[in-house]
This record gives C-alpha cells, structure tokens and sequence, in this order.
C-alpha cells in the first residue's frame, strides 16, 4: 500500500477505534446538545382499527415487552439494571444494534398512553424517542407512534447514519408498530412515517412537570386512572 493510501486511511481508523471504545462517561443522559449534525425528528405511525385491548393496555404492554416487539437482529433489548419486565421510569435498557453497535437509554418518563426514553452517551445519537398511544374516536380505533428528537452522536455515526443505518432504523421501527399493532387485536389500514431536518425542533407530545427520577433506579409507573 502506497503512503497516500494509508494515510487517508487513518481518519477512519481513528472513527471506528472511537466508536468501539465509548465515551469516557458512557451511562450520563445526554440530549441533542452533546450530538453533531442537524437535529432531526423521526416519526414512524400506524392506524389501528378492530383492536380487542385498550390503548392503555396496548402502552403497558409495550413498554414492558419492547424486547419482545422489537427485532433482535436489528436491535437486541435487555434490562440493564435488573431483568425486564418490568420497565418502570428510572430504569436504564442495554442495546444491541445490528449486532455489533452498542447503545444505553433510560426511560426518563410513563405515564397511562406512553412512555419516553433518553439516550446515556453509550449510544450512537443523542436525543429522545417516544412512544406513544393516541386513542380513536370509535372503539378499537388508535394510532401507534413513535417519535425520536435526536442528533447523531459523532461524525462517525452521521456518517454510518448517511451510508445506511437510517434505512435499518426505519425497517427496525416499523416492524416493531406492527409487532405492537398485533398484540392490540386489531389491523392496520394506514401506515407512514416521516424526517425533518430543521434548526428547531420538539416532540408532538409534550410531556407534563414530573419529579426527577434517579437514572438506574426504577420507580412505579403513573396508574391507570
């Protein structure tokens, strides 16, 4: 190999020696300000008609069981503080992503129709994703959503994100709405999904004033009214 060759060769050594090692504080929360590039929403829907259980019941479940809804061979979930379920706010989920990219989020919020969770810097963005329960105007009618405020976490998973991770992230979400869609006993009779790009940006769901929770330390979901 000739100098020229290996010398470009070693930015991208560099990336992926990063990558692999982790940050130094790998388990702080971290929000898009700690990420690079633009701060991107992504969201992923379905509509349900037909469903046997309730949209309550329906966002227990998957928060509870989004190790089993989710593809393993697009991203691996367990429980990092403790074996899951159950999934309470506070507890911290290990990742696995297409095998070989690791990840850490914690469930920073619950309540009766969702639950949010916040990237720890060992994880390849840097933001907040939601998943979330809207309720229909008829019996067995709802929408299941999922919705991320993120910024990728360093140039080397923007570049990973542009060269292809973005297809695998939308293939990951999609299958595990329609994983959920059937646990819910109904049919899906719309589907979509969408990405912006802009300087600011904010989930569609704004969260109520909750009191802080612990990282790593679950506590009791909000009951069901």
């Amino acid at each position: 190999m000739s100098r020229l060759p290996r010398l470009l060769a070693l930015p991208a050594l560099a990336l992926a020696a990063y990558a692999l090692k982790g940050p130094a504080d790998p388990l702080r929360p971290s929000g898009p300000e700690d990420g690079v590039g633009p701060i991107t929403r992504r969201r992923y829907w379905v509509e349900v008609e037909g469903a046997t259980h309730t949209p309550q019941e329906v966002a227990e479940h998957w928060r509870n069981h989004l190790p089993d809804h989710v593809p393993k061979w697009l991203a691996w979930f367990r429980g990092l503080d403790h074996p899951v379920p159950p999934v309470n706010r506070g507890d911290r989920l290990w990742i696995r992503m297409l095998l070989v990219r690791r990840g850490r989020v914690v469930v920073e919020h619950v309540d009766p129709l969702g639950f949010r969770v916040r990237t720890l810097r060992l994880h390849p963005d840097a933001g907040t994703s939601d998943f979330r329960v809207y309720p229909g105007e008829a019996p067995g009618q709802m929408v299941l959503q999922i919705e991320s405020l993120l910024r990728t976490n360093s140039h080397f998973d923007r570049l990973a994100y542009i060269f292809g991770v973005h297809a695998a992230q939308r293939r990951n979400w999609e299958l595990t709405l329609t994983s959920v869609a059937r646990y819910s006993g109904g049919r899906i009779v719309n589907r979509g999904h969408e990405s912006l790009e802009m300087p600011q940006l904010a989930h569609s769901y704004t969260l109520p004033e909750v009191p802080d929770a612990p990282v790593g330390a679950g506590v009791d979901p909000v009951p069901h009214p």
